[in-house]
């Protein structure tokens, strides 16, 4: 097959969440022999994509990389206007970018691969379009409360988005049978597959127990669900963990850390780590990873990197959407404050349950989130899309 994918980032191992996933898709797919054009509409800097262009010339095969540097329209009243037509269009106004994505299609392809919603305008009409979407912001806010006016035209930008182009990209995967529920509501007539995120597990050895009694969290604080958690755990989990286990030490680490969570920091053995180079650097100094986020789709890959590492993981429904576990045996899963806090103790005081869940937790990775098991339905919802779109003439993009 000959497959072109469009990103909003670069592949990389350990670059944001989404590239994680790319990185993983596209390695497996060229060592399968697979030809793949990937055309990355990427903002970030020079180093990153250095070395995302580094890891990815490791992997022999076919395989063609274009670094896109997004050009958004600096006029500003034809950009709003464009995106009032088009929610979340700022994208395709890139002529270069069309005309980039274009090239890879007149030279033929089997599938257009489309990662994450603003990418899915290149996709309208397409009947070999597939349009991969990793969480939706009208589940995401769908309970916030006391919302800016910004927010709220963000949110009503982001419902018009998802309404329009489920209706019309009628091939999409989506990691969770949750979000694959919501676009079933919002168009019964789409085509639809679940298919969950994968980590490169190979990139993930399992790190030696943590000798101290350290509790831990990281993320990205700027994202709420992210922020929302670390302030749960820090003002009510950790305190009465703290009441049971005096000599536990709690650690929270992440992008912007200090900037939202410093008010919360003045307890006792509480330490804020920002911007770290490896996620190893966390992972190797928690005993037990707690992760209670608010409303928030689609699966945590700080929760499955834990799980990889061999880091115990206490966490709710939300922290565990998407991934297929027995209660206490790969994880812990509760709902309250006293009982989240309770199986972080109970993990803290028990090292041999700890060891009996971090190889479970890691068994379960390697068989079912790790790249081949993942790839190997990929490829089955790609042939799928091939074969309902038999007869049809190769498109290419919307105007």
């Amino acid at each position: 097959m000959r497959i072109v994918i469009v990103t909003p980032a670069v592949p990389h191992p350990f670059g944001n969440t989404a590239a994680r996933w790319f990185y993983v898709l596209i390695t497996e797919l060229v060592a399968r022999g697979h030809e793949v054009a990937v055309v990355a509409a990427t903002e970030e800097s020079e180093v990153r994509v250095a070395e995302a262009k580094q890891r990815l010339a490791q992997h022999e095969g076919k395989f063609t990389l274009h670094c896109h540097r997004l050009k958004v329209d600096p006029f500003a009243p034809r950009r709003k206007w464009q995106n009032f037509v088009r929610p979340f269009s700022e994208l395709i106004q890139d002529r270069e970018l069309r005309e980039l994505v274009g090239r890879e299609l007149r030279q033929g392809y089997d599938v257009l691969h489309l990662e994450q919603m603003a990418t899915g305008w290149l996709g309208v009409g397409n009947p070999r379009a597939l349009l991969n979407l990793h969480y939706l912001d009208v589940i995401d806010w769908s309970q916030r409360a006391n919302m800016t006016l910004g927010e709220r035209k963000a949110l009503w930008q982001a419902q018009r988005a998802t309404t329009r182009l489920l209706h019309e990209v009628m091939n999409v995967r989506l990691l969770t049978p949750r979000l694959k529920e919501a676009a079933e509501a919002i168009n019964p007539d789409g085509r639809y597959w679940v298919v969950p995120f994968a980590l490169d597990t190979a990139l993930y050895p399992l790190l030696p127990p943590a000798a101290e009694p350290v509790v831990g969290m990281i993320g990205s604080m700027h994202w709420e669900p992210s922020r929302s958690a670390a302030r749960r755990l820090m003002t009510r989990i950790w305190p009465l963990v703290k009441q049971r286990v005096p000599t536990a030490r709690l650690y929270i680490a992440g992008w912007n850390a200090a900037k939202y969570l410093s008010d919360c920091a003045s307890q006792p053995d509480v330490v804020l780590a920002e911007n770290l180079e490896h996620p190893s650097a966390f992972f190797s100094q928690a005993a037990v990873m707690v992760y209670a986020p608010s409303r928030g789709s689609g699966m945590k890959v700080k929760v499955m990197e834990s799980m990889a590492y061999g880091v115990p993981v206490v966490t709710t429904w939300e922290g565990m959407e998407g991934i297929v576990y027995q209660n206490g045996r790969e994880c812990w899963v509760a709902e309250s404050d006293h009982q989240l806090a309770e199986k972080v103790c109970r993990l803290l005081e028990n090292p041999s349950e700890r060891r009996q869940m971090r190889g479970a937790a890691r068994r379960l990775m390697e068989e079912h989130y790790s790249p081949r098991p993942v790839v190997d339905k990929m490829i089955r919802v790609y042939q799928e899309v091939m074969q309902s779109a038999k007869g049809d003439s190769p498109s290419l993009l919307c105007s």
